[in-house]
């Protein structure tokens, strides 16, 4: 078996050296492209199949690593944490064999995989919905719906003390001399420093694109960061300055929650309490930012916003923090951009489309021009949802569904003239 597959792989190998990629044309290209992605996911299956195998015969022992991981990273030349990662998979994938099976018949991708077996360990009844929810939605929707998964099969106070309790922030210098940082902190936490910079990086954007400069949004992230840090520290320099003193930022943080969550002051089966775009947070949480000026509290089963409607070209308040909320992202499948959005109306204002909420969606400024002024166009496609819409669950149930789950589109190229 092992030979053939050492020959299977020398083959593979071989044919990929002898091809003369420069001469391909565009389609050629493409096809090697998913060529190469077949591959990719079946040698990330091969991959953490083995290393699951490998810590439970103790394969790993013995070669002078101190954990599987070590010994992983060592053996395959790849980042520690990325080998952590695999063995997590691993470990969690030897308790949900669909999800095994899904892996290594190439229907999943390993990152799929991790957001699967994410929250099938924690609710194993949700496992074969998210995996058919991994056929139809992207990696970050996939992500939000185990993220909602696991807010609601765990205890959401114990949850929240716990990531504080890990809360960390590191830097250090690297071999190219940059300075790198990497923290973690509750989601609440997260969010804050999130709303923080969200208007310094969208201010940074619009002065950059009226100067011509085009760059990527983790580069206006940092300018942002540091604009932040310049400001507090002119602040504390100057006169009266206190050292205890503490501020608000003044953007815009918008929370769902459930209004009879909000009423008995946790979520149960089914129900939401989280900062749009970040993730869940327990509901004693949303509590303390109760009347603060930089949130907006958005009440499921509240006032119903997407019944309201408003013919003209003005967008109500009320339907632009809607609008905002669910479209934290560019809504063109593929693309995460999320500074500068613009709101575009579907049917066009000319054309009588009101400014409501089914009619109204974020796009960045290079697919909101393509949209108005190249022909392309937006084509909503029924969300897929994990459950019918008002299915009950059994009591040990974890109930996954939203009523107003947001709609998903397609990107279509303008009409063939032809």
């Amino acid at each position: 078996m092992f030979d053939q597959l050492d020959q299977l792989t020398t083959e593979l190998e071989a044919c990929f050296a002898s091809m003369e990629v420069d001469c391909f044309d565009g389609v050629r290209a493409a096809r090697l492209v998913s060529s190469g992605e077949r591959v990719r996911r079946l040698g990330d299956a091969i991959r953490t199949i083995g290393v699951g195998q490998v810590e439970r015969t103790n394969g790993w022992k013995g070669q002078g690593a101190k954990s599987i991981s070590e010994w992983l990273a060592t053996e395959t030349d790849c980042a520690h944490y990325e080998a952590q990662s695999v063995v997590v998979l691993a470990n969690q994938l030897h308790h949900l064999p669909v999800t095994q099976a899904a892996l290594r018949s190439g229907e999943l991708s390993g990152t799929q995989a991790v957001e699967v077996a994410r929250g099938a360990i924690v609710a194993p009844n949700t496992e074969t919905q998210l995996l058919n929810l991994a056929k139809h939605v992207t990696v970050r929707d996939l992500r939000d719906a185990t993220n909602r998964v696991v807010a609601a099969a765990t205890d959401e106070g114990e949850r929240h003390r716990q990531v504080h309790k890990s809360r960390s922030l590191k830097w250090w210098v690297g071999e190219d001399g940059a300075c790198n940082l990497k923290g973690r902190m509750t989601v609440a936490n997260g969010a804050l420093v999130k709303a923080a910079l969200a208007p310094l990086e969208d201010s940074i954007f619009k002065q950059a694109r009226k100067t011509g400069a085009h760059e990527r949004p983790e580069a206006y992230a940092a300018d942002a960061l540091m604009m932040l840090c310049e400001k507090a520290s002119a602040s504390d320099s100057g006169a009266g300055a206190s050292a205890t003193k503490t501020t608000r930022s003044n953007a815009v943080m918008h929370i769902r929650i459930d209004i009879d969550a909000l009423k008995r002051g946790h979520t149960e089966h089914g129900e939401i309490c989280e900062i749009a775009g970040v993730g869940p947070i327990p509901v004693a949480t949303a509590t303390e930012y109760l009347g603060e000026a930089f949130l907006k509290l958005l009440v499921i089963d509240g006032t119903d916003i997407r019944t309201i409607a408003h013919m003209g070209r003005a967008i109500p308040a009320k339907v632009r923090t809607a609008v905002e909320e669910r479209d934290p992202v560019c809504q063109v499948p593929a693309c995460d951009m999320t500074i500068g959005l613009e709101i575009d109306h579907i049917k066009p204002f000319a054309e009588g489309g009101p400014a409501s909420l089914e009619n109204l969606v974020r796009l960045c400024k290079r697919h909101h021009i393509q949209k108005t002024h190249d022909g392309y166009r937006l084509i909503k496609i029924e969300p897929q949802r994990l459950e019918p819409k008002n299915t009950e669950v059994s009591a040990d149930g974890v109930r996954v569904d939203r009523s107003d789950t947001a709609p998903t589109w397609s990107w279509r190229g303008p009409p063939d003239s032809g």
